[in-house]
């Protein structure tokens, strides 16, 4: 028979190997025992507490450690919530994020088990859920405990086969949902109460409602019962039985205690096998061979014949000299260590093995087939999104709520100016951090107005913003909240979309200027034209009735004058339409054109006149031969001549001046300047255009068709000439002429 200290020690290194934390307290709240895996959740630099110490203390140091998740807490109400008289279980979330299953079972004699299982990879699946709950439900049934509860509306709720043993109730009377009088009538009725007090039996429907009771009766067998009865926090009563009839002596208590360990580790979900410093299996419990089930292994059995017989059933997938030298290193050089594999059948498990003070080896094993099935859907999950992002036509990313990138595509990346450097994990402010530092928002002022407009929390705000990058590119980006608190960033690249918006809205306005020119040609041609053809019917109607020969030569004067203004009209309209078509004709002639110059100059004299204003010619004798069209020449000189005094008021001033070039081959630079009412410099341009007036009274108050500049300047083009304008508002305008000599002709 195994000595009972030996026992005990192996039951130390098994739990001791858990990787759940254990701790075992006694009646008076006081540490009895804790396994390895309870300190190292208390944070890597807590030293363990010694046995004795007070259930708060121990809940304190987890407490301060984070391991239930808050930072500040009351240890008291925590460690009441715990460890209760009732088995006890809690799911919490420490600060570092890992998911942990608590929970405390009261011992027989008065003291409790507490545990913490780290439950991160698979505590949302339902197969890892029901285990727990048959171990809670395993534990309460071995409790030697009595354990009755009943609801706010006094009726059993639960009670557990302790109690039904302690009392003596008949298992065909004792029931859930019965009234706790009916209860305490059949209790009575069984004797179970005789040895109880009076008083104490006519308190009993009431016991524990509003505050916890405690008293002792004797029980009909002669046993003496502790009875605890507190009021529950949802409403009804928690009543725990407890034998204490007598102590146990030394041996007895060890066996109790090793029987208890024993049964916490049967009902464990992980495998437990225990091997002695010679190498034959000590201990083994039911999760160990239902796990190895195809594979299971004996009490006394040898470490070698154990892992040869594996070996043939190909259990390690690997050569068996492989494999013999990895596991006898285990003995040889003892360290713990933890690996998963993937047995034959397909069942996925994590192997840890640690070495126990007194020699030999602990090999704890647990099914991780589910978690590492959750991880490899994760992963196909996560990989299938990754693909649709990648295959997005914008850019992609998505944060969680506190601001930090959960996925993103290669395009965010790059959109962004960040590249690699938008990787999951890293915060919103960071990475516009490194955005601001690559200036990717531009000068410094304009980050500024940045930052000023979106804020040290853009995690907060959603829309949509455009804004220019580095290269030139427009980038929009929009924000869209997600239900649970997060937000999707996507960005666009919008530059070639508002290059076409640009160029479509060029094209309207365009369009709409073009129509807006049709309707002022009409205009200005209906004027044009009405006004020599009422001149021509008018006097033709005056020569009609005039009898004096005199007076019908003048009237007939003014038909032919009004005929010539219409004849030029059409005239100005065939070169546009010439021009327009590319169909202009002009004769290369070469000649002096200071003759030219000099006849527009004495052409002009008769309009200046005409105006009462004061008109100077200043042309050299000769001026550089040219190769041009004489009668094209004389159109554009005209037209400017005509332009200047047009817009030149009485006893204004026009000036005919011709620049001299300063060396041979150099142009000569016809100038005709006003004192007229000039134009705005931005106005230029569109002086130059056909049927163009720059105001909308000058169609009244200025005769012309807006055909002038715009024939000048083609004329000019045409011959190889460049005529350009310089004008201010009231000050005038000075149009340049520059006349390019001809090639020099050998024979």
């Amino acid at each position: 028979m195994t000595d009972p200290s030996d026992t005990d020690a192996l039951l130390h290194a098994a739990l001791g190997a858990l990787p759940m934390g254990i701790a075992v307290y006694d009646r008076e709240a006081r540490l009895v025992y804790a396994n390895a895996a309870l300190w190292k959740q208390a944070g890597r630099d807590a030293a363990p507490l010694p046995p004795g110490t007070s259930r708060a203390e121990v809940i304190a140091l987890l407490a301060r450690a984070g391991h239930y998740g808050v930072a500040k807490r009351d240890t008291g109400a925590l460690a009441a919530s715990l460890c209760g008289d009732l088995p006890q279980r809690h799911l919490t979330r420490n600060t570092a994020g890992r998911w942990h299953e608590m929970g405390s079972v009261p011992l027989p004699d008065g003291g409790w088990v507490g545990y913490s299982m780290d439950v991160t990879g698979s505590w949302r699946t339902e197969a890892d859920v029901i285990p727990h709950a048959a171990l809670l439900e395993t534990i309460l049934e071995r409790l030697d405990t009595g354990v009755l509860v009943s609801d706010r509306e006094k009726r059993v709720a639960y009670f557990n086969r302790a109690y039904r043993e302690l009392t003596g109730a008949r298992e065909d009377v004792l029931r859930p949902g019965m009234p706790r009088s009916e209860l305490f009538g059949h209790l009575e009725e069984v004797g179970e109460l005789a040895g109880m007090p009076p008083e104490t039996r006519a308190m009993l429907p009431q016991l524990g409602e509003r505050e916890t009771a405690l008293f002792s009766y004797h029980g009909s067998n002669g046993t003496i019962v502790s009875v605890r009865a507190r009021p529950m926090a949802e409403g009804g009563v928690l009543t725990e039985l407890h034998d204490v009839t007598a102590l146990r002596d030394a041996e007895r208590a060890s066996q109790d205690r090793a029987e208890l360990l024993d049964g916490v580790l049967a009902a464990l979900p992980h495998g437990v096998c225990v091997y002695g410093p010679d190498r034959r299996v000590r201990l083994v419990n039911a999760a160990y061979q239902e796990i190895m089930a195809d594979s299971p292994v004996e009490v006394g059995e040898h470490h070698r014949d154990i892992v040869m017989r594996r070996i043939a059933q190909g259990e390690y997938g690997e050569p068996a000299a492989d494999t013999l030298a990895r596991l006898q290193q285990d003995f040889d050089d003892a360290r713990p260590y933890e690996r998963t594999r993937t047995r034959p059948n397909g069942r996925v498990v994590s192997v840890r093995v640690v070495p126990p003070a007194g020699g030999g080896l602990v090999v704890v094993i647990t099914d991780v087939t589910a978690r590492a099935q959750a991880e490899a859907e994760a992963q196909r999950r996560a990989t299938t999104l990754q693909a649709m992002l990648d295959n997005q036509p914008h850019g992609v990313a998505l944060f969680d709520s506190q601001g930090y990138l959960i996925a993103s595509n290669g395009l965010a990346g790059r959109l962004t100016g960040l590249g690699d450097a938008m990787r999951p994990g890293r915060h919103l402010l960071e990475l516009r951090a490194e955005q601001i530092d690559a200036q990717e928002f531009g000068s410094v002022g304009d980050i500024e107005s940045f930052v000023a407009a979106r804020g040290d929390e853009p995690l907060h705000r959603g829309g949509l913003y455009a804004r220019q990058r580095p290269d030139g590119s427009v980038l929009e980006v929009r924000t869209d909240r997600t239900p649970d608190g997060g937000f999707i960033r996507t960005y666009r690249d919008v530059t070639e979309e508002r290059r076409i918006r640009s160029e479509l809205e060029a094209a309207r306005d365009a369009a709409e200027a073009a129509s807006r020119a049709k309707s002022s040609f009409l205009a200005t041609m209906t004027h044009e034209l009405r006004t020599p053809l009422h001149a021509v019917i008018g006097f033709s109607e005056a020569i009609l009735e005039a009898n004096k020969p005199e007076v019908i030569r003048d009237h007939a004067q003014e038909v032919i004058a009004a005929g010539r203004q219409l004849l030029a009209l059409v005239e100005g309209l065939l070169e546009a339409t010439r021009i327009e078509a590319d169909a202009l004709s002009l004769r290369g002639n070469l000649f002096d054109p200071a003759q030219s110059l000099r006849n527009a100059g004495a052409r002009a004299r008769k309009l200046a006149k005409e105006a009462q204003i004061h008109f100077t010619v200043t042309v050299p004798e000769t001026l550089p031969r040219v190769r041009a069209d004489e009668q094209r020449l004389r159109q554009v000189l005209d037209a400017l001549l005509s332009n200047a005094m047009k817009f030149t008021p009485e006893g204004g001033e026009v000036t005919l001046t011709v620049h001299m070039p300063d060396g041979a081959g150099r142009p000569a630079v016809v100038e005709i300047a006003d004192t007229g009412i000039g134009m705005a410099p931005e106005d230029i341009p569109r002086a130059f255009e056909a049927f163009t007036q720059l105001e909308g009274g000058l169609s009244r108050r200025y005769p012309g068709s807006g055909l002038g500049l715009y024939l000048a300047r083609a004329l000019a083009g045409a011959m190889g000439m460049e005529l350009t304008l310089d004008s201010m508002p009231g000050k005038g305008t000075t149009a340049r002429l520059v006349l390019p000599p001809a090639e020099e002709m050998t024979a």
